[in-house]
């Protein structure tokens, strides 16, 4: 299953490198250095902070299962936008991904994934990601709850032309055994954003 998730994330980087670089070379000269360098203090934080990143990155791909994602949902917000508008837009997206997911030390979860799905046009959307959910039993059932934060970078038609763009936003993820149903909110104002989107996620013991 491992080989199989290589080789998607194999396609996900011959689709991003070739927009990436014809981006890279259409943007202007980086400005300036400016006058007062950033701080040793400063430079050590953020490596700090990006090692951490990298170790728990590297802990999920070790120990992580592997996990199927299947979007279902693309919920437009009906204060954010006119019912002429709902109607237009994608709600129920055909999409697959797969990841490697794992609950660490303190029975958070943290995965890492690569999704494509219809965006709210119906045009391809591609996306990879981390998630990092803190999640609880509810009671004395088999169901857990949770609420986190994803960081992903995505690449979509309307964005610049499939130009590739990071994110991140809240998560809330439903789980039972190896069922999980996951959503994210776009936030966002009047005809833009505020999208629940939904995916439902199995694990492979």
């Amino acid at each position: 299953m491992k080989t199989a998730l290589w080789c998607l994330c194999a396609l996900f980087v011959l689709l991003f490198c070739p927009i990436a670089v014809q981006a890279q070379a259409a943007a202007p000269a980086p400005a300036a250095a400016m006058a007062n360098p950033q701080s040793p203090a400063d430079a050590a934080w953020w490596r700090d902070l990006f090692d951490t990143g990298v170790d728990h990155v590297k802990d999920t791909w070790k120990e992580g299962k592997v996990e199927a994602y299947v979007p279902f949902l693309s919920f437009h917000m009906p204060f954010a936008y006119t019912s002429e508008q709902r109607a237009s837009y994608t709600e129920n997206p055909i999409g697959f991904g797969m990841g490697l997911g794992r609950y660490n030390a303190s029975g958070n979860y943290e995965g890492t994934y690569a999704m494509v799905f219809q965006d709210s046009h119906g045009q391809p959307e591609y996306m990879v990601g981390y998630a990092w959910i803190p999640t609880w039993p509810l009671g004395d059932t088999a169901l857990k709850a949770g609420i986190g934060v994803v960081g992903f970078l995505t690449s979509r038609a309307d964005t610049a032309h499939y130009t590739p763009f990071p994110g991140i936003l809240p998560v809330a993820t439903l789980s039972i055994a190896d069922f999980s149903v996951q959503a994210a909110y776009v936030p966002g104002g009047s005809g833009w954003g505020n999208v629940v989107f939904a995916w439902a996620k199995w694990t492979f013991e």
